[in-house]
């Protein structure tokens, strides 16, 4: 008899005695409409991270005026100076539409991170390819990826399987310590380890329900199949973090647990956000470390931007919008000056990762780093020349301080390149006039 499903419905099984349930998300079915090498010898993995600030920066004080390599450093640039022979960047790169319209502060994150222009503000259209990334390099290990924000919001996230459906970010220093440092960490220089017996019970949850999970699939139509899909994606995922609290971890001579945090005052300031960002960037540089994830989607602010100066009454969003373009120097001053404090982020998260020495190299040597914004232009919500960096050596794969300048190619090119040095290579990357086979050579060594 064809077994059917309601809202109240729960998955049931039993493992080793114990009864086991796992809840379902809400369907459309329900609501009645369609709808180099660690001590053990193995190699040490390359990381991948993307970290996103919003507004641009500021036309004529980021794009360098030389090519190739050993570029000069412009004004906004000034604070990856020490780093700049890690950094490259892309100037001329841009989104385009198909057609479809430019959703302010959504299309240019939305085709970075998907490789297409939105259809809908506030959802995108494909999964991002920070989680293609993690399905191939982010396995074995605690976290499938790890998000975060010093801004104090959890939706602030574009990390993504589909849809709606961000990965929630971590917003302070104390949550993110807690997820990482917290209940299920093990030291991987512990001299002791013992397996939690709780856990082998918990391991095997979705295979105890394989066969009602069969059912619900043939059951329900073919948008609450995607949706159940990234359901029990997230559920598989959850059961390879306690497969990975069975087996004692690897020894890694980087990782030294950081000391326990306090909550920090969250706030809109720009010196505050800069403080969290610094704690949370090291905290994630131990996380990474420590082995306990592969990828990380950093944000330092949304697209929309509150941050705002000490002293100020207005955000940054406002004065990209009202402020006058100073005469003498050419540009707006306040809102350049909130584009140096993202840059700064950024920066500051460079540097987190540089401080980590792990072989013969730093942390940094070991990772690629996506940094991007949403617009090239804020004044105008442009698409045009939206800022691109690639951070790391990528286990020497990465040609670091390149400029490298296009005329008009898809920001798809950068993200592809990036997936390729990060070891998970992708094909091609993105759809339409977007899609592209070609990553930027100059910059693979």
């Amino acid at each position: 008899m064809k077994q059917k499903f309601t809202r109240r419905s729960v998955l049931r099984g039993a493992l080793m005695g114990t009864s086991i349930t796992v809840g379902i998300p809400v369907l459309d079915a329900f609501l009645g409409r369609s709808g180099v090498a660690f001590a053990d010898g193995t190699p040490i993995p390359i990381r991948f991270a993307t970290y996103f600030w919003g507004l641009g920066l500021t036309p004529g004080r980021w794009v360098p005026k030389t090519l190739g390599a050993d570029y000069d450093t412009m004004p906004e640039l000034a604070s990856l100076e020490s780093l700049k022979s890690k950094v490259s960047v892309f100037s001329g790169f841009r989104v385009l539409l198909d057609g479809r319209p430019n959703y302010q502060h959504w299309t240019g994150q939305g085709a970075v991170m998907t490789g297409n222009a939105p259809t809908i503000n506030r959802k995108f259209d494909g999964t991002s390819f920070d989680t293609l990334i993690a399905d191939r390099i982010g396995t074995g290990v605690r976290f499938r990826s790890i998000e975060f924000t010093p801004f104090g919001k959890a939706s602030l996230s574009y990390s993504t399987r589909g849809n709606s459906n961000f990965n929630p970010a971590e917003t302070t220093p104390l949550s993110l310590y807690q997820r990482i440092f917290g209940d299920g960490f093990q030291d991987p220089n512990s001299p002791t380890w013992t397996p939690d017996p709780a856990i082998i019970l918990r391991k095997s949850a979705l295979s105890a329900v394989s066969e009602q999970r069969r059912a619900l699939m043939r059951e329900v139509g073919s948008e609450d199949r995607q949706r159940l899909d990234q359901y029990f994606s997230s559920v598989r995922e959850t059961e390879e973090q306690l497969a990975v609290l069975l087996e004692r971890p690897a020894p890694a001579q980087a990782c030294v647990v950081p000391k326990p945090v306090t909550e920090e005052n969250i706030a809109k300031k720009s010196t505050t956000v800069l403080a969290n960002n610094k704690l949370m960037s090291r905290l994630i540089a131990m996380a990474l470390a420590c082995n306990q994830t592969r990828v990380v989607n950093g944000v330092f602010t949304g697209a929309t931007s509150e941050m705002y100066l000490p002293g100020d009454s207005k955000i940054y969003h406002l004065h990209t919008h009202d402020e006058a373009v100073d005469e003498k120097l050419g540009y707006q001053p306040n809102s350049a000056r909130l584009a140096e404090a993202s840059i700064q982020g950024f920066a500051d998260f460079l540097h987190e990762l540089e401080l980590v020495r792990e072989g013969d190299g730093t942390l940094l040597d070991r990772m690629i780093v996506l940094g991007y914004s949403d617009t090239g232009y804020a004044k105008i919500h442009s698409t045009d020349n939206i800022p691109l960096f690639l951070a790391g050596g990528a286990g020497g794969r990465h040609r670091g301080g390149m400029h490298v300048t296009s005329s008009g190619d898809p920001v798809t090119r950068v993200a592809l390149t990036a997936a390729n040095l990060a070891g998970a290579p992708l094909g091609s990357w993105g759809r339409g006039s977007m899609e592209t086979a070609n990553v930027v050579g100059e910059v693979i060594a």
